[in-house]
């Protein structure tokens, strides 16, 4: 094999197998264009801290009262939202066809692992905001909203097991990466048994189970 071929396919392997290493991690809830970068540069040295990363569980990070909860007992829901039309319609879903009918209507959205851990530009507040404009927009029927970090789906969905929600809400697509990169929240979250989903869709206000 010539020297030229050799060193190509060595630099080739490098890159790709850096490359893989940063999709595992952006899959598991590690986001941020700054790890392609990291993988081209360091390659395979990058799987070593991805092994240590990966193991990171969802957690809740901040959380904000909206109204009180109502008394007399009634539905728990949780609403997953990002900042698309998607989510705010499932929020508007949940507020109108079930916010007579709940004790507590939670409004979550999800920081990736390292942006909730180094917050330098006050993301984690960020976040907060838009949860409490959503919230004001639903007339007091939401009474909490959550900030949680992770990877989308298993963060809405350990949060919901954790503190008992009988339902999760959410949109049927997304913004952010494509769905081929990192999936679709609303159909991974309908893979878990135990908790209980309603997806909405943006254009027509319907929704599955």
């Amino acid at each position: 094999m010539s020297d030229p071929l050799f060193v190509l396919i060595a630099v080739v392997s490098w890159v790709v197998i850096g490359l893989l290493a940063a999709l595992w991690l952006l899959r598991k809830g590690h986001g941020g264009p700054g790890w392609l970068l990291i993988a081209v540069v360091f390659g395979p040295i990058l799987a070593l801290v991805a092994n240590e990363r990966v193991g990171r569980r969802p957690r809740e990070v901040a959380r904000a009262e909206a109204a009180r909860p109502r008394t007399g007992g009634g539905m728990r829901v949780l609403v997953g939202l990002d900042g698309s039309a998607e989510s705010a319609a499932a929020l508007h879903l949940a507020a109108g066809l079930l916010g007579p009918h709940t004790e507590t209507l939670v409004a979550a959205e999800v920081l990736d692992y390292d942006t909730a851990e180094t917050d330098t530009h006050g993301r984690i507040d960020a976040a907060m905001d838009r949860l409490k404009a959503a919230a004001d927009r639903t007339g007091g029927r939401v009474t909490s909203c959550e900030v949680l970090a992770g990877p989308p789906a298993q963060a809405l969905a350990r949060f919901a097991r954790e503190q008992g929600f009988d339902l999760v809400v959410v949109g049927r697509h997304g913004r952010g990466l494509s769905k081929r990169l990192l999936g679709n929240v609303a159909q991974e979250l309908m893979r878990e048994r135990d908790v209980p989903v309603l997806v909405a869709d943006g254009h027509h206000g319907a929704a599955e189970q």
